[in-house]
């Protein structure tokens, strides 16, 4: 036996070749797929990251301790989310003095920095949880209401005396707060308090509750 090195091909097929079918096969191709073969790209549909949506709490109306946990949940929340600001937007003309400190303990201990907008009236004991805030800003037609807090109480003469002086303790707590936020002495945040004074944007500006009026062009700008 006798081989060549390398091996002939083999014998050419002597069908001819037709268009639309295999090689060497009389059955003829299958055609392509509509959908395969003009199937569109994939677009996968984006959703928007925790971290990339609006970190914004929204205060309206007057607050009271189930309140008060709402947002401090939803601020505890945003806060481990992620290590940007938070803005929270304030229309609180009063709340109990409880659950205004309730927020504000929340707020000192968040680690992301909360930025209070004021979009309304506020005043009575939510202003500390204004004056909580690292940034203090008011809209230009936002007013804030500086006054005494006052809160009826029920009880045994025992139970009244306890919560007197608990309400004592926090009213004192709020002159303190807003005292260091505008650079004035404790008696005037007490005096301008028991006189009920209204404070315009420019009026808060100056006296120094916030830090600017969103939407008023600089000292000097046209």
């Amino acid at each position: 036996m006798s081989a060549s090195f390398p091996p002939e091909p083999p014998d050419r097929d002597p069908r001819p070749f037709r268009p639309g079918f295999a090689p060497f096969d009389d059955e003829p191709l299958a055609p392509p797929r509509a959908n395969e073969a003009l199937a569109p790209i994939r677009v996968t549909s984006y959703e928007v990251h925790p971290l990339r949506q609006p970190r914004m709490v929204m205060a309206f109306g007057e607050l009271d301790g189930e309140r008060a946990a709402g947002l401090a949940s939803e601020l505890m929340t945003l806060d481990a989310l992620g290590d940007g600001p938070i803005t929270l937007h304030l229309r609180t003309r009063d709340a109990t003095l409880d659950a205004a400190f309730s927020l504000v303990d929340t707020i000192d201990v968040l680690a992301c920095p909360v930025h209070a907008l004021v979009v309304g009236e506020v005043g009575g004991a939510a202003l500390a949880i204004l004056a909580a805030a690292r940034r203090r800003e008011m809209t230009r037609h936002a007013v804030l209401r500086l006054d005494r807090p006052t809160q009826r109480f029920d009880g045994t003469a025992a139970e009244l005396a306890m919560r007197e002086k608990e309400h004592r303790r926090l009213v004192a707590a709020l002159y303190q707060r807003l005292a260091e936020v505008t650079g004035r002495a404790v008696e005037e945040i007490q005096d301008d308090a028991e006189r009920g004074r209204l404070f315009t944007a420019t009026q808060a500006l100056a006296y120094g509750f916030v830090h600017d009026v969103a939407g008023m062009a600089p000292p000097g700008l046209t």
